[in-house]
């Protein structure tokens, strides 16, 4: 062995973590991590959904109607933060000219308003 390794100890490993609460701390950051969450309990509606749909008829259904209340809020905040970042998603030009994000976003937002009409119509009209 040599006298330099003798005087001089091994170096010590860095352990760096990631405090559980990071994304607390910055607004942007918490906004991300609540739409990534909303997710969760949309997913949740749907497998309960899919379920029923293969009983041919609903299993419990006060319970389902109440955690669909609880999903529309999650499902609403999904859709809104998506439509919203359209105008950065989508690029098109007409004549050569791009399109204004402004428009992009207000046309997904009408598109959604009255998908949203024409179905709640078709559902009051199918309706006995």
């Amino acid at each position: 062995m040599s006298a330099d390794a003798e005087t001089h100890p091994a170096p010590r490993l860095y352990r760096w973590r990631m405090p559980a609460n990071w994304w607390t701390r910055n607004r942007h950051y918490f906004l991300y991590v609540l739409r990534e969450f909303t997710s969760l309990p949309l997913a949740i509606w749907l497998l309960w959904l899919l379920y029923d749909i293969s009983e041919t008829r609903l299993v419990q259904p006060t319970a389902f109607a109440v955690f669909s209340i609880v999903c529309l809020p999650f499902a609403l905040y999904h859709s809104w933060t998506f439509l919203s970042l359209a105008g950065s998603i989508i690029h098109i030009k007409v004549l050569d000219r791009p399109v204004s994000p402004r428009l992009i976003v207000a046309s997904q937002f009408a598109l959604w308003i009255g998908g949203t009409l024409v179905i709640g119509l078709l559902l009051l009209w199918l309706a006995p």
